[in-house]
């Protein structure tokens, strides 16, 4: 079996968090699911919608797309291909995927040489409509014209399911009117 990460003791703490990895690989990247998560970031907390690296990729194509369109007064033809042609980053995935006509049942249709050796580990993660959550503020990126964030998995502290709600701080709003049981 091949060691993908460090397995000195010393910097174990540098590994993915092979729970999380996992539940990204399937859960988004292969099954396509939107799950709500909550992220622990070197002291930051952020929330938002797991989604997978194909929908990022599909994002990332259409907003430079449509950025080097804009830019453009009149173009060709000719043109808008080559827009087309250098902006398709659909197949710069990380993970592995069957293809349409595989059964997905059948795990020996993932034809990567060296996934007999275990399948290479996935390095990201893309949380969409994230919120950073700071105490009395949070920031939001809904708005943002990419509102997909890209994180590394190395880079998490601590996750759990579900995203956080965001309430305004009044004690109205709190279970049990703020009083901590």
């Amino acid at each position: 079996m091949v060691d993908f990460f460090p397995t000195d003791m010393s910097a174990h703490w540098q590994e993915p968090d092979f729970l999380l990895a996992d539940l990204v690989s399937f859960m988004a990247n292969r099954l396509g699911t939107e799950l709500g998560v909550t992220l622990m970031l070197r002291g930051s907390v952020v929330t938002g919608s797991l989604v997978g690296e194909r929908q990022y990729l599909s994002e990332v194509n259409r907003l430079f797309k449509t950025m080097a369109r804009q830019s453009l007064d009149n173009p060709s033809e000719e043109e808008l291909a080559s827009i087309e042609e250098a902006f398709n980053f659909d197949e710069l995935t990380e993970d592995e995927y069957l293809d349409d006509d595989d059964d997905p049942d059948d795990m020996d249709d993932l034809d990567d040489d060296s996934f007999e050796d275990g399948p290479m580990p996935i390095r990201h993660l893309h949380l969409k409509n994230p919120v950073l959550l700071y105490p009395g503020a949070s920031v939001s990126f809904t708005d943002s014209p990419l509102p997909i964030m890209r994180i590394r998995l190395t880079a998490i502290d601590g996750w759990m399911l579900g995203r956080i709600t965001v309430i305004d701080g009044s004690e109205d709003d709190l279970p049990n009117g703020g009083m901590l049981q």
